[in-house]
């Protein structure tokens, strides 16, 4: 007989790809996963894994086996909660990926107000970059991410939704350690031609759009420094080693900063866009739901 458990350890084997794996996730034995899974297939007469090396990768019949399940296990969790005596309101445990940077911008003030209005909400908020968290959120590890744009090929199986863009700046220090002659007092574009360059992580998404900004500007740099952290990136040019491009992080006082000045590039129109990257179905949809419908509001600040 195929119970709820049953489903339950065939998803788990399915993001884990072992049973091994599996087994850790759910508290069960490899042996106890495996006979669930050798039960359901038993009771489905078809296989629904396929090895691929040491890994157990779903069959065509599996991948359609799972995406029902997984809406069955939404449904499920629907339904225990709506005999809950704070229903809604948002309970429970969320475990959720995000960009540093993000974290400085506008996804900070929204994950604020969710949790104050769901005092039972428990979020814990894991920091990492874009490309990492795929991996992290099919295997279970991350109910969600936020995250930036991926290229179009990047999942199958996950879905990214836009919530705001930030618009590239270059920032130049007020007192750089290197020499600004032959370069026009204001900010200006000039001193990308002779100051040197810190660039963000080529290999990043946010890396992609920084060296599509330079192309789009015209002007070759002298890359000194490749970091993969914004936050770091503004610390340096703030203490004067050099200049760069980056996103325009919404939570800081751009116009007020002591140390460093910008010069708007929002006309090249190249943005980053910051959206949320989740499963099509998973148990904790009504809090990306939460997030998703803040960001499309815009002015709503209740939940």
């Amino acid at each position: 007989m195929i119970t709820l458990r049953t489903f339950r350890v065939f998803v788990a084997v399915a993001e884990c790809g072992s049973y091994t794996g599996a087994g850790k996730k759910i508290g069960l034995t490899s042996a106890a996963v495996g006979q669930q899974i050798k039960t359901m297939e038993e009771t489905l007469k078809t296989p629904l894994f396929h090895k691929n090396g040491h890994q157990l990768v779903l069959n065509h019949f599996g991948e359609n086996l799972l995406k029902k399940t997984q809406e069955l296990m939404v449904k499920y969790e629907e339904i225990l909660k709506s005999g809950d005596s704070k229903q809604g309101k948002l309970t429970g445990t969320v475990h959720i990926g995000a960009l540093v940077s993000s974290l400085m911008g506008a996804f900070s003030d929204v994950l604020w107000i969710i949790r104050k209005n769901n005092p039972d909400l428990d979020v814990k908020v894991f920091a990492g970059q874009s490309g990492d968290f795929a991996h992290r959120i099919t295997s279970g590890q991350l109910d969600a991410a936020i995250a930036t744009e991926p290229p179009e090929y990047a999942y199958n199986e996950l879905i990214w939704t836009p919530l705001y863009d930030e618009s590239m700046i270059l920032i130049i220090p007020r007192k750089p350690f290197f020499s600004l002659e032959q370069i026009a007092p204001e900010p200006s574009l000039e001193i990308l031609k002779h100051a040197p360059f810190i660039h963000f992580d080529q290999m990043t998404w946010t890396g992609i759009l920084i060296r599509n900004t330079l192309k789009k500007l015209a002007v070759n740099v002298d890359i000194q420094m490749e970091i993969n952290s914004i936050e770091a990136i503004i610390e340096l040019v703030r203490q004067g080693y050099g200049v760069s491009i980056v996103p325009k992080l919404a939570n800081l006082d751009w116009e007020k900063d002591e140390k460093l000045v910008y010069v708007d590039l929002s006309y090249t129109k190249i943005f980053r866009r910051i959206g949320i990257l989740e499963r099509k179905f998973h148990p904790r949809s009504e809090f990306t739901k939460a997030i998703r419908d803040h960001f499309s509001k815009k002015t709503s600040f209740d939940y």
